[in-house]
């Protein structure tokens, strides 16, 4: 009777044991797969912004489309050293109209970043963008912003003083404003901003302290009154200088 009832004893904990070791193994898959699942979304969600973030360099005339080699490869540099990047551009039947289809792509790195590195062929690709882009057009700002006769003159005394090449009333490149030095964007700042009406009040608490201190330092900001924080509009608004 002995033996049976230790027989059965010796039973019954080895197919505890086993469910157990079971379950064990059922909640250690599900774990693995979250945490599989969790890193696979912060890759789907770093994708999304790198392609945000150069769809807008695109738009700014950063990144050019090249009609030549359709295909680009680049890579997202240090910061993002296991990202890559393609862009491939086909023309349509519009003229000067293009589809882009954009890919981000990831490969685990060994950890060292070299530039023009990055194996795009093995690469996995993590996210796509299509959109339809134009090529930057030169833009006539009299024409575009229905400027007078008289405030078109001025404004193109201003850009002609100013001799940036790119930047005239009658052909002004938009790709040009976003790579110029911070020297001469501080010139062109105030004269753009008077023809699109841009209000530094509206912007002060959005930009960095060290560039509100440049600006301030320039003149282009002028500097709060003690009453202007209060609300009451006591000549606490910010205006380009000279321009308002």
């Amino acid at each position: 009777m002995r033996h049976k009832r230790r027989a059965y004893l010796l039973l019954e904990t080895t197919i505890a044991t086993g469910l157990l070791i079971a379950g064990l193994a059922v909640i250690g898959a599900q774990v693995q797969q979250a945490e599989s699942s969790v890193r696979e979304m912060e890759l789907q969600l770093r994708a999304l912004m790198l392609a945000e973030t150069k769809l807008a360099e695109l738009d700014l005339g950063l990144v050019e489309l090249d009609s030549v080699d359709p295909i680009q490869e680049e890579d997202f540099g240090p910061r993002y050293p296991d990202f890559g990047w393609r862009l491939i551009t086909e023309e349509t039947s519009i003229e000067q109209l293009y589809h882009l289809t954009f890919e981000v792509l990831f490969l685990r790195s060994d950890g060292y970043y070299e530039p023009d590195s990055f194996d795009h062929e093995n690469a996995r690709e993590l996210h796509t963008v299509y959109a339809l882009r134009t090529l930057p057009q030169e833009l006539d700002l009299a024409v575009e912003f229905g400027l007078e006769e008289e405030e078109a003159v001025e404004l193109g005394e201003k850009l002609d003083l100013l001799a940036i090449p790119g930047l005239s009333i009658d052909a002004f490149d938009p790709t040009v404003f976003p790579l110029l030095p911070f020297d001469e964007f501080l010139e062109v700042l105030p004269i753009i901003g008077s023809i699109l009406g841009i209000d530094l009040t509206q912007m002060a608490s959005q930009l960095p302290p060290d560039i509100l201190d440049v600006l301030k330092d320039s003149g282009l900001l002028e500097p709060e009154s003690e009453g202007g924080r209060e609300g009451d509009g006591g000549g606490g608004d910010s205006t380009f200088g000279g321009e308002s």
